[in-house]
């Protein structure tokens, strides 16, 4: 996933996740961390992802045993999010009535078609607000990097 998928980026101008945000706390402090470490916590996905940074954490000689715990204590937070997210869609693809099962889907074409409208004014001469650039952005990593990002998490897993 890259970062314009991840709404959870402080550079996106999220609040970061719990282990990133545990590891720049940590650093801040003055403990180095091996770069290996460094570079799957920037770029980790799902839960298979963090289960590799948690086997490094472990594995890392550098880190103080009460960092390390830390750090794992906060990587079980993001696991644990992840995991809510694959249950929710679990639960919605369970259902027997339409709209829970089609509601991201909907959501999906719903956001892509207003897209496509401001897309269409603006070439036709009527540009979008620059108070509406922000939110429609918003909307574009949340709608469509939660989609495709969860959905291909279910998918791997087998759920969808």
């Amino acid at each position: 996933m890259n970062s314009v998928e991840n709404k959870n980026k402080i550079k996106n101008g999220g609040d970061g996740t719990f282990i990133g945000n545990a590891l720049r706390w940590i650093m801040s402090n003055g403990v180095a961390i091996a770069p290996d470490i460094l570079n799957v916590a920037g770029s980790v996905t799902g839960i298979e992802g963090l289960n590799k940074l948690g086997d490094l954490i472990r594995g890392d000689k550098t880190i103080p045993q009460s960092d390390k715990e830390t750090l794992l204590r906060e990587l079980d937070k993001d696991i644990s999010a992840e995991k809510q997210i694959t249950k929710r869609w679990e639960s919605d693809n369970k259902q027997s009535h339409w709209l829970p099962r089609l509601i991201r889907p909907l959501t999906l074409a719903n956001f892509v078609i207003l897209v496509d409208i401001v897309v269409l004014s603006s070439i036709w001469g009527e540009s979008i607000d620059e108070a509406f650039i922000p939110l429609v952005l918003t909307m574009g990593v949340t709608v469509i990097g939660g989609y495709f990002t969860v959905r291909e998490i279910g998918k791997s897993k087998g759920n969808y």
